[in-house]
Order: C-alpha cells, then structure tokens, then sequence
C-alpha cells in the first residue's frame, strides 16, 4: 500500500486505493511548479518521514497504525517549517478526496442568458474601445456597467471564467488565484494570501460581508495621501453601493450556529457591541457556502449585479482573457491580449486596470506604465486572519450565513472578529492536529463550533510577476501577532464560555487546549513562526499618492486609471469590496467626463 492510501485508510476513507488516485489526479493540476513536486515529496516523506517523525528506517506505508499516527503527528508539528510545509503538500489532496462534498445544484447565471451577445461581440474586428477594463471585480465592474449604459464602448477583460456550482475543492482550483495556494514564507513563518480569479473578480467566492469604510481610517488617508474622503466626498458613491446592492443585517434567522453560540458566549463573558455583518445578498437563504460560489445566486456579486446589465448595454466582456502587455501614448492605449485561441491587439481613449492588488502591479512593471512604475508591487497590505474551532458536546444544525457576527474588542483596536464557516475539506487543512486527534475532531466536524478574526497590519510586504506567476514577500509583524494571539484568546474564552470542551487554537504543537490550560496561554505564546494565518483582502501595492494620483489617474500617464485594492494607501479598517465599488462609481464619472 502507497503512503496515500495508507493515510486514507486510517483516516477512514471507504477505497484507500481508489482516493489516492484521485488525490493524486488533483495534484497533478496543482499549478506549475508545485505539480511536478507533488510525487517525489510523496516518495521522499515515504522514506524520510519515519525518520523524521519516528525514529525508524523503515517506509511510512510499512509502520504500524500506532507509529503511523505518531508520524502523520510529528510532522505535522515538526520543529522544521519545510518539513511541515512538505507534509501538508502531501496532506492536501488527500484531505480533499477524502472529505469531498457533493455540488450544490447549479442556480443558472444570467450572464449565460446574454452568450449570443457575448459571442458577437468578441468578434476579432471588434477592437476598437472607448474604454478598456482588464478586470471584473469590485473595482472594475460597477464602473464598466456605468460607462456602457451611458452610451460609452467598453471593453471588459477577465482572466478568470464564469463561476458555476462547484465543490469547496473544485471552486478553490478553479476560481482563485494560484488555486488558494499562494503564499509568503519569511521570517520562519507561512502566511497564504487569498484573493478570486473569476468573472466577478473576489466579490463572487467572499462572504458577501459589505461594511462602510472606517471614518478613521478615510481622516488618516487624507492626512497621509492626500484624499478628501472624510469630510463626505465618499459618502454619496458608498450609499449608492449599498442601495444598489441592497446590503442590510444578517437577519436573526440567518445567524448560523457558531453566530449564535459565540455571540451567547460574548454575552456571558460581559462583552457587548456583537452586531449582525452587513451583506450583498437581500435574497439570502442561508446556505452557508458563500466563499465556493453562492448555491441559490442571491449574493449580489459583481458578475450579477453589474456585469450583465453591462452587456445589455453593449460592453463586450472577454472571458479566460489575459492582458499580457500595454502601450500608452499620448492618443491612447494599446493593450495585447491573450484568448483561449489567438493573441489580439485591442485599443481605447483610456484604459481602466482593475484587476487587483495581486494582478494589477505586474502588468504596470512589464509595461513600466507611467513614472512610478518601479513602486508598483510594494506596499503590499493584507488583513492577517485566523480562526479557533471548538468541540461542542451536540451536533450543530448546518445552515446560515457563515460570516455572521462582527464584534470589535475595545482593548484590541486593530481587531475585528467575524465568523468564517469552512467545510470538511477546508477545515482538514486549517486544523493544526495531526494523527488520531485530527481523526476524531474530523469525525465530529457537525460539533466544530468557530470564530475567526482578523488584524489592520503594520506590516507590508511586495508582489511581483515571475514568469506569469505572483510572487509574494511578506511577513508577519510581531505586533499583530500578539495582536492575533490576544483576539484568538477572547475567541477560546468565548467558545469555553458558550460550552466547548475542548478548543483547537491555530498554533504548531500545542493546539488542543481544555479551559483549564488556556488560562495559561499568554498573546507573546503566539508568534509568526508558530501561527497558522491566511491574508484576505491583499491591498495597497499602486496606492493613492505612491503610483495614482487622487482621482486614481497612473501618475505619469494619461490615459491610464486604476481601480481596485491596489490603490488603497492603507486598510480602509473593514473588508473593502464596498469602498472600491464606491471608487468605481467615482471613477466612471470622472471617465465620462473626460470621454465625452
């Protein structure tokens, strides 16, 4: 028996045999080059890992089940972060096909409504645009939608597909950048850094949550950047974006299970100021699977709420399209493209960049796009997250809105607590057991109770484009990670509070903690290089007075605007889709201006 099939037997996988070969398909389109590594660090952990984990010569697949579960164990607490980072590379397609859920039904989209006009209009004479938009998210959507109704010809290109019913795994391979393995490994620590590719951009695989940017944060970027936000020149894009999208409370029966318990949880404790999130889905049924692809299409996410009235207006919208290179003069600009079948040329009055803060730096430095062009890619901002799951002594009901329930602790200002809900698969990897422990917390996973939060860093970091793929710096200030450490604390005391067991903290080696030796854990326990942290939101590589100027202008060009979570010159304090909607609408009048 292989080692795959040997960890799928013991965590109880059905056909051992039949798992690791799907396990081993998945990771053969893993991307490049992790792929191609995937099968020899199978066969070297297979060699190694014993020793590594155990102490013994022989082959992991020939342990018994008792030194078995000891390495799976060791490794994955191992002292040795590339020892660890080799076996959760072998864990990862393995939890996947073994916690596999089915798709939920397809809800239909109504851009494959509008197909014969998308068709039409991808017609290779048709290159010839008032405006090009390279990206489809919350930057570049709402203002495509706002040029195109107004009579303006707009072009909108989008690397990623159409987003469809998929499974957690299926959604993560498909519609997120680097297939949500993206990451930075400094300073004796791990952080990934998520974001979506998709038509829809990140706003169709997030939890739909659509919160005001902070009025503090809006006084510190006119203070440092230059911008007039906080004395009310956001304000009237911001409604408009909340009215359009019908953002509004979660309603007290969406609240999910783990809502419901910490916000119990909180109230024991003496906390107040738990408030119900805001979100884009007034339709919401509480399906629970916002971050895969919305089940019943009610989360208003771009490809839905702007997109499809955009090409009802005549936009053209080019799928699975890649802007690889740009040519800005004084008439204009020239963007070269790549399609599913040929390379085209593609030209406009003005050129919109808006395919994120991981996406949009690369094209400005190959292009070397303006005067600031060597900035771009610096000043990476991301909100380091994390998350406790806890034991509950009863199943809990399934259903609601994963990310609920916002609280914000007075002692941690840089903090913001929301709930983030993750299926079998996902959990399998976010875990930090290994062994029986993984097994039985995996086996109950209807009791996993969870709060997760996340920081305003003090850190910053850099992306850059190498060979067509991101490559990220970054690493974890000290500050936020006592910061995390003292939020994942309240996090514990509060699930204990609301009747956990047993709690599992995001942290190498000692993550099973009872109530009793949680007393003992202090922030400082909590460091870069023993805290599990995924990074949402990555932020402010062409920030407003670094790479764009005020009204989001490419300094030094044109013709030239960006708009997304590039621009940003530091965290807007809250997840940020509403702010760059709000940008976007900003934008599309100033380009209409300027184009008529």
């Amino acid at each position: 028996m292989s080692l795959t099939a040997r960890w799928l037997a013991r965590h109880g996988a059905p056909d051992p045999a039949a798992a690791a070969a799907i396990a081993a398909a998945r990771a053969a389109r893993y991307d490049a080059p992790v792929s191609a590594m995937w099968a020899p660090i199978v066969e070297g952990m297979d060699q190694l890992g014993p020793w590594l984990g155990v102490a013994g010569l022989r082959r992991a697949a020939a342990l018994s089940d008792r030194a078995f579960d000891d390495m799976d164990s060791r490794l994955h607490t191992h002292a040795s972060l590339p020892v660890r980072l080799a076996w959760l590379l072998v864990r990862a397609p393995l939890l996947e096909a073994r916690y596999a859920e089915p798709a939920p039904p397809d809800p239909g989209h109504p851009l494959l409504a509008l197909a014969e006009e998308l068709r039409a209009r991808s017609d290779l004479r048709n290159d010839t645009f008032d405006v090009i938009v390279v990206g489809s998210g919350a930057g570049g959507a709402p203002l495509a939608r706002d040029l195109a109704q107004a009579g303006r010809k707009v072009a909108v290109i989008e690397a990623g597909g159409l987003l469809t019913s998929d499974t957690a795994a299926g959604a993560l391979e498909r519609h997120y950048v680097q297939q949500g393995m993206l990451g930075s490994i400094e300073g004796g620590g791990m952080a990934l850094v998520v974001a979506g590719r998709a038509v829809g951009g990140t706003t169709v695989v997030n939890s739909g949550t659509s919160l005001a940017p902070l009025p503090t944060q809006l006084e510190a970027w006119d203070r440092t950047a230059g911008t007039r936000f906080a004395d009310g020149g956001l304000d009237p894009f911001v409604r408009r974006v909340q009215e359009e999208l019908g953002i509004r409370p979660v309603p007290e029966r969406h609240l999910d299970a783990s809502a419901r318990l910490v916000r119990e949880g909180l109230r024991l404790l003496g906390r107040e100021g738990a408030f119900p999130l805001p979100r884009n889905a007034p339709d919401c049924d509480g399906a629970g699977r916002c971050c895969f692809g919305c089940p019943n299409g009610a989360k208003k996410s771009t490809d839905r709420a702007f997109l499809p009235d955009a090409v009802r207006a005549g936009a053209t919208l080019l799928m699975h399209t890649t802007a690889l290179a740009v040519r800005a003069d004084a008439s204009g600009v020239e963007v070269l493209v790549r399609t599913p079948t040929t390379r085209r040329r593609l030209r406009a009055k003005e050129l919109v960049l808006a395919g994120g803060a991981l996406g949009t730096p690369g094209l400005i430095r190959s292009s070397r796009l303006g005067e600031r062009w060597r900035q771009a890619g610096d000043a990476l901002r991301i909100h380091p997250a994390s998350k406790v799951f806890g034991w509950m002594p009863e199943p809990l009901p399934h259903g609601g809105v994963p990310q609920a329930l916002g609280y914000r602790p007075p002692e941690l200002p840089r903090v913001t607590f929301e709930g983030a809900h993750t299926p079998p698969a996902v959990t399998g990897t976010v875990l930090q057991l290994g062994g029986q422990r993984h097994r039985d917390w995996m086996a109950h996973h209807d009791h996993l109770a969870n709060y997760g939060l996340m920081v305003r860093d003090r850190a910053t970091g850099s992306v850059r484009s190498v060979a067509g793929r991101n490559v990220l710096r970054y690493t974890l200030h000290d500050e936020d990670a006592t910061d995390l450490g003292s939020g994942l604390l309240i996090a514990a005391e509060v699930l204990f509070a609301a009747g956990a067991e047993r709690v599992a903290l995001p942290i190498v080696g000692a993550a099973e903690v009872t109530r009793s030796e949680l007393r003992q854990r202090k922030p400082t326990d909590f460091t870069r290089k023993n805290l599990l942290t995924s990074g949402f939101h990555p932020q402010g590589t062409a920030g407003i007075g670094r790479v764009v100027d005020t009204d989001l202008a490419l300094m030094g060009a044109p013709h030239v605007w960006v708009c997304d979570a590039s621009v940003l010159p530091d965290s807007p304090g809250v997840n940020p889709q509403v702010t760059l909607m709000a940008l976007s609408f900003r934008l599309a009048g100033t380009l209409l201006e300027k184009t008529s």
